[in-house]
């Protein structure tokens, strides 16, 4: 027979020091505790690249679907935030894509965001190394990310790995909701 009561374990559960978040730059994957953050840096980046946006529309109010995507199984984004001493300077988000040609997997780097007086500072290679190993993990052929044609910060971009840079241009088709009169 135990002498300690089942209240004082949480007691002393209670009591142990929490676990101290490195000081130093650190990326690690998103958690439910993280959107808010999150979303404060997404709509950060929204506002940096608001001419880029436009064709895609705008951003959904419900968070129902972000949620799901981040954190219900079947998975279907990823994201990943980086922290410096407490306070979040930068996400990176990735989905998954399929290519019938190389019958394969690839993870598609969809957004990568860091707060201008971080940017020079490694957290970028942090985040893109997250999605590098996130991509190995799923088994994917290659990781893709793309850049508009006219950004010059896309073209200095010196990653921890050499990419072969691919001129392509996206078209961006919007799709009317089911019951929407068009």
């Amino acid at each position: 027979m135990s002498l300690v009561s089942p209240l004082m374990s949480v007691v002393r559960i209670a009591q142990r020091p929490a676990a101290v978040a490195p000081a130093g730059p650190h990326a690690r994957a998103v958690r439910p505790d993280d959107l808010p953050a999150l979303l404060r840096l997404c709509t950060e980046h929204a506002e940096l690249t608001v001419f880029e946006r436009l064709p895609y529309g705008h951003a959904r109010d419900s968070l129902l679907e972000l949620r799901e995507a981040l954190f219900e199984p079947p998975l279907r984004a990823w994201a990943w935030i980086a922290y410096v001493d407490g306070e979040a300077v930068a996400y990176a988000s990735a989905t998954v894509g399929f290519s019938l040609l190389e019958r394969a997997y690839h993870l598609c780097l969809e957004g990568l965001y860091v707060r201008a007086a971080w940017r020079e500072r490694e957290i970028e290679a942090l985040l893109f190394e997250q999605a590098l190993d996130a991509a190995a993990r799923f088994g994917c052929l290659n990781l893709q990310w793309q850049a508009p044609a006219w950004s010059e910060a896309a073209r200095a971009l010196d990653l921890p790995r050499r990419a072969t840079r691919m001129e392509a241009l996206r078209y961006v088709l919007p799709v009317s909701p089911a019951g929407d009169a068009g």
